[in-house]
């Protein structure tokens, strides 16, 4: 920056030659020039800029054309804030912030928060006159935003520990925290005080609170944990427990582990206590093994095919069910892979969901066919699990399967129906679309003997007659309008819409728009608002399109208007959208009406008894033809006070 200084010619800004200047200000300058801190100094009257080597950082993009330039030009998006810095610099009173927050110009050309620490101070000559601000500033926007993420970092973790605590606290699971090596209770969810009976516990160790297990090996196996690190698994483990207070202890089953928890240094710091009473499960594990006749009842009543079967897939147990279905007794299925009852097509999909549920524990479900009793096969629904003993180890499959065959057939039915739908209006279409092509042909040879009549080619013709084959014309071609109206709903239906996307200049689509309605609304004595809003962008659209939407819903306008009635344009882009708003006085919409205008053939009010109304397509083809290039066509009304409709197109990125 000191070279730079030198090589600026200061008799060419505010300033004035260097000889001019005054001995304080050159020594400033000199000082700040050779200082590492980030310093500017803003001299004279006009306040100009002189800064180091550290202040350009500051400065940005402004570098270094900001250098011999008036202070509220170089920052003029922050001058309205900071002005008041220098009129109480001139009243002898210093300025000093800590992270102010400025809204400043970035090096991409955008508006931005930016953090400083700075000071504002006069600098005096001998005679007391100020001479220049001395400006010390440093950008602290990354420590603020990072401060900021601590922050929110910081309540995430507290709303994160608070919501898990919480969890914790009302899980059906019991759960406990223990620390230290007297396996002092920290925190115990309503599940465990459950379990234990409700008796105060927290702070105390596990061998005073709960003096009954003492003797069971319980406090041996948190020592153990404790002191090697590996935590403990156990599975229905019985345990006496004082449940009321002053009675025996009851027994009870639990499924818990012990998992040690470690602190930042990988010390062990305690261990939580986690797991489910079991008690019901075991009891009615117990009744199912000593009574299998009940076992067998309870799965023949169930509604499903019900089986178990070995680790190599052989069923080693059937129900009444499948024992009908397949139609032989339990004896002759027991002994026998399942896999040969399932449609060959369906084994790859089943031996995976197995194998799956193998790996990971997880029980699976599968569609596919079963061979039946008299050799068909039917859709089913399986469902099965591996039961596993205490270590892990997997004794056996159990499982169920449940006839869907209805549920498929219908499923299918409902593809068919719906295939069968999307033909029939595949073939509505292209017969409007055909019609619509064979209509032409008459209303153009109409329309081409109208004009020879009117020619003289049959002879002389009368004023009323030319006005009679005048009519003629109108109403052919108001009939052209109108088949050609379906022939475009009937391509737009069968995805056939033919587009020409190119850059559109908003401006130049609203005049060759405004010029084609002129004589309707002279005619109907309207009156036209001028446009709002800015025209200067351009859009992504097929312009004949764009503009047929534009003359559709303009056309809505004119003829739902009454004369003396305003019509208004506005334009507006929002972000990568621009909106063409088209705001009518007519007689506006029923909200109930709102969407259905969009249908085809269906038109609002009185719109049905207009004489030139058309058939309701005109909405219909403009929200095709927007959505077909991206955007969108939509309507807000109140009924006698007028309609917008607004057109949404991309804008040219």
């Amino acid at each position: 920056m000191a070279r730079r200084c030198r090589g600026v010619d200061w008799s060419r800004t505010p300033l004035g030659p260097t000889e001019d200047w005054s001995v304080t200000l050159r020594i400033a300058v000199r000082m700040v020039l050779e200082s590492p801190f980030p310093i500017a100094l803003w001299c004279g009257p006009s306040l100009t800029l002189i800064y180091n080597d550290g202040y350009g950082a500051v400065l940005g993009s402004k570098h270094p054309s900001a250098l011999g330039r008036p202070g509220h030009a170089v920052w003029k998006e922050i001058w309205p804030t900071i002005e008041v810095m220098f009129r109480r610099g001139a009243a002898a009173r210093t300025t000093y912030a800590e992270n102010a927050c400025f809204e400043m110009d970035r090096a991409d050309g955008t508006l931005g928060e930016a953090w400083f620490t700075y000071a504002v101070s006069p600098i005096r000559d001998e005679s007391g006159d100020i001479v220049a601000f001395l400006n010390p500033a440093t950008e602290t926007t990354s420590r603020v935003m990072v401060e900021r993420e601590l922050d929110r970092a910081r309540e995430t973790a507290e709303r994160a520990e608070r919501r898990i605590h919480d969890v914790f606290a009302q899980a059906p699971a019991f759960l406990a925290v223990l620390r230290g090596p007297e396996h002092r209770f920290e925190f115990a969810n309503e599940a465990y005080r459950r379990l234990v009976g409700h008796r105060t516990i927290i702070d105390q160790p596990v061998a005073d609170a709960l003096p009954e297990v003492r003797e069971q090996g319980f406090i041996d196996l948190l020592d153990q944990v404790y002191s090697t690190g590996s935590p403990f698994v156990g599975r229905a483990i019985p345990v006496m427990l004082e449940r009321l207070h002053g009675e025996p202890p009851q027994q009870v089953y639990v499924d818990f582990v012990y998992q040690p928890l470690t602190g930042a240094d990988g010390s062990i710091e305690g261990i939580v206590a986690h797991g489910s009473d079991v008690t019901d499960a075991v009891t009615a594990r117990t009744v199912i093994e000593e009574n299998a006749s009940q076992y067998r009842f309870l799965a023949d009543s169930i509604p499903v095919q019900v089986w178990t079967a070995t680790t190599d897939g052989l069923l080693d147990y059937v129900n009444l069910r499948a024992e009908t279905y397949f139609g032989a007794p339990a004896s002759a299925l027991i002994g026998t892979g399942w896999q040969s009852y399932v449609h060959r097509e369906d084994l790859e999909l089943a031996g995976a969901r197995c194998a799956h549920s193998l790996s990971t524990g997880a029980p699976y479900e599968v569609e596919f066919r079963l061979r039946g009793a008299e050799g068909e096969y039917r859709w089913h629904l399986a469902r099965g699990t591996a039961q596993r003993s205490t270590d892990g180890d997997v004794l056996r499959w159990f499982g169920t399967n449940t006839d869907i065959e209805e549920a498929k057939r219908n499923e299918a039915e409902l593809q068919r129906l719906t295939m069968e739908a999307t033909e029939a209006n595949r073939a509505k279409s292209d017969f409007l679309a055909a019609m619509s092509h064979e209509l032409r042909t008459p209303l153009n040879a109409i329309g081409g003997y109208a004009q020879l009549i009117e020619m003289g080619v049959r002879g002389p013709v009368t004023d009323a007659m030319v006005e009679d084959l005048r009519k003629i014309q109108r109403s052919k071609e108001h009939l052209n309008t109108l088949v050609g109206g379906v022939l475009a709903f009937a391509k737009g239906g069968t995805g056939r819409i033919e587009l020409q996307t190119r850059n559109v200049g908003v401006d130049s689509l609203l005049r060759s728009v405004l010029d084609m309605i002129a004589p309707q609304l002279a005619e109907r004595e309207l009156i036209l608002d001028p446009v709002e809003g800015n025209r200067d962008f351009v859009l992504r659209a097929d312009e004949d399109k764009a503009r047929q939407v534009l003359l559709n819903v303009l056309a809505n306008a004119l003829k739902f208007t009454p004369t003396g009635g305003h019509i208004t344009i506005t334009v507006t882009r929002v972000g990568p959208v621009g909106l063409i708003a088209v705001r009518d006085t007519g007689i506006g919409v029923a909200s109930e009406q709102l969407e259905a205008i969009f249908e085809p053939f269906v038109q609002a009010g009185s719109a049905l008894q207009s004489r030139d109304s058309g058939v309701g397509l005109g909405l219909a083809i403009s929200r095709q033809l927007a959505r077909a290039m991206g955007g969108d066509l939509t309507v807000e009304s109140v009924q006698g006070s007028g309609s917008t409709f607004t057109l949404e197109l991309p804008v040219r990125a």
